[in-house]
């Protein structure tokens, strides 16, 4: 690995949140890797432009490169345009560079702390003293971290059936080798468009305490301000999103699926995932929320399930690539075997298709580690 740490942005803006990052990628060997999309407009250019020439290094490779990197390594077919499913070039190129990791972010993750990465660094500090928790369902908020007014709430992803229960928390200061750092947010939390739509919850505050998950514990990760260990991204690929279930089709979870797949890699190689800072200005763009709503939905209904069986799902493989191409085949026999009434035809295409993909995706992989 080289020393270089990236931070992968997709974006269909004009580039404003660049502003924000200057003190951020003034730190030593930080790479603002931003993939455009065909809706990203020329003054998103201008904005590059004017950022490098302040000092910072960005990576932005435009379409027609986007396409030609994806052709050498063989999957021209594998990423859509016009989709948030575009961030995987950016893992791609920062797995190809050997960066030392990479944080994902949404461009309107505005870095708080500074300077910005150093929390993100637990995942290069190997095993080290944390405080692990670890709770009697199985199922740890990440929200109980921060204050939120005017009640408690559950990040996206979370399932439903362990929100109605109460949950023992258990701590210890214990041995844990992070591979991967979820930092948190201000102002408007990562929710699903049910609660925005019931409370329209804002963050008030972080007492600056953070949790690392037992093997028995999980949380969903998303793709908002989370660091990624290089050796950790060929299990992070960004599920593709987009297919109809149940007359809407499945969108806003591709960074979920792409967190919980790969705290599940993690868990069986005998790493851990961290909640904490830094801390980012979440300043959302504007959305729809009966729309967010409707393209959510389908994968709320089912991924109660899911969870159920990857929580105790078998992992096999000594690395990520080889825990991740497990994981894939374990999908499609649990696409199969599900009894949920979620669980219609649509939705065992949707997971077909994913486990086909998430292997697409280690091809990929495995002309990098190869070349």
């Amino acid at each position: 690995m080289t020393d270089t740490i990236d931070i992968v942005i997709t974006t269909i803006g004009s580039g404003e949140f660049l502003e924000r990052f200057t003190d951020t990628l003034a730190e030593t060997g930080v790479r603002l890797v931003v993939i455009p999309d065909r809706k990203t407009p020329s003054a998103f250019l201008d904005a590059v432009e004017r950022a490098r020439g302040r000092g910072a290094t960005i990576v932005s490779p435009d379409i027609d490169e986007q396409d030609r990197l994806l052709a050498k390594l063989g999957v021209p077919e594998l990423i859509p345009y016009d989709s948030d499913n575009r961030r995987n070039i950016g893992y791609l190129l920062s797995y190809l560079d050997y960066s030392s990791f990479a944080v994902s972010m949404d461009d309107d993750n505005l870095p708080v702390d500074r300077p910005f990465l150093d929390e993100h660094k637990v995942v290069l500090q190997g095993p080290t003293t944390h405080r692990v928790v670890s709770t009697d369902t199985g199922w740890y908020n990440a929200c109980d971290l921060l204050t939120v007014e005017p009640c408690r709430v559950f990040p996206r992803g979370f399932p439903y059936g362990p929100r109605e229960t109460e949950t023992q928390v258990t701590t210890s200061e214990s041995i844990a080798d992070v591979r991967v750092n979820a930092g948190l947010w201000l102002d408007d939390p990562d929710v699903d468009a049910v609660t925005r739509l019931a409370i329209r919850p804002r963050v008030t505050g972080y007492g600056r305490e953070t949790a690392v998950l037992a093997r028995d514990t999980w949380c969903p990760i998303n793709s908002q301000n989370t660091a990624i260990h290089h050796d950790s991204l060929p299990a992070y690929y960004f599920l593709r999103m987009g297919q109809p279930i149940g007359g809407a089709p499945v969108e806003r979870f591709g960074d979920i699926f792409s967190g919980y797949f790969v705290a599940a890699c993690a868990k069986h190689l005998g790493h851990a995932v961290r909640f904490g800072g830094p801390l980012v200005d979440h300043e959302r763009n504007v959305h729809d929320l009966l729309d967010d709503l409707a393209i959510e939905l389908p994968a709320i209904r089912f991924m109660d399930e899911l969870l159920d069986w990857l929580t105790g799902f078998h992992l096999e493989g000594s690395d990520y690539t080889q825990a991740y191409e497990s994981l894939s085949y374990g999908l499609q026999d649990f696409a199969e075997q599900a009894t949920g009434r979620a669980y219609t035809p649509e939705t065992r295409a949707f997971l077909h298709r994913s486990a086909h993909h998430m292997r697409t995706w280690l091809r990929a992989i495995r002309t990098i580690q190869g070349g």
